[in-house]
């Protein structure tokens, strides 16, 4: 059974995840409560826009609004688009498979899948220069720090303070929003490190 959506919950869950994205607020952690208030809804001109989201997504409001964020963080709504919602759950329907083709292009640059994480001489990680040049996913990054917590060693040894921190951050607001089973994953990396050697 599809759920209808009002256009007052599409934007609630818009200005959640607007705050998730753009400040300390936890999406998942408040249940996407917010103090938007009908009123503030009603003074939008653009509130259409979330009785049209509403109509069309019912029960997967969110995950356009969250495919929308991660490609453009600051919630500018002419920017969202049906594209970034398809794209995003292509990739996620095939989560699994995309993961496996990312670790595959990684461990062929490296003898050791730790040396994915080492930072030289401040400089930035073999995964890292991968994700900034689009050859992995944003969700293989997540994964990885989920299994290796790599993240804590970075934030210390990377010496620039723009690139990193800024990517960081988007990274560390779609982790929650982003759910897996650690277990089986965990699995996968183990096979592909043996499998290297």
């Amino acid at each position: 059974m599809i759920h209808i959506m009002d256009a007052f919950n599409a934007f609630k869950i818009y200005m959640g995840l607007k705050a998730h994205f753009n400040s300390n607020y936890d999406f998942t952690k408040y249940g996407g409560k917010t103090r938007a208030s009908k009123s503030s809804y009603l003074k939008r001109k653009d509130k259409h826009f979330f009785g049209k989201v509403a109509r069309k997504y019912g029960d997967d409001t969110q995950d356009f609004f969250v495919s929308n964020f991660l490609k453009n963080e600051k919630g500018y709504i002419g920017e969202f688009n049906d594209r970034n919602f398809t794209d995003w759950k292509k990739k996620h329907q095939s989560l699994k498979y995309m993961f496996e083709q990312d670790m595959n292009l990684l461990l062929n640059q490296v003898t050791d899948f730790n040396k994915l994480f080492v930072v030289e001489n401040g400089q930035h990680p073999i995964l890292f220069r991968n994700y900034l040049s689009q050859r992995i996913n944003i969700e293989t990054m997540i994964i990885l720090n989920k299994l290796v917590n790599y993240q804590k060693d970075w934030d210390k040894q990377i010496n620039e303070n723009i690139i990193w921190p800024n990517h960081r951050n988007k990274l560390n607001n779609y982790d929650s929003l982003l759910t897996i089973n650690q277990t089986e994953y965990k699995m996968k990396v183990l096979n592909f490190i043996k499998n290297k050697k």
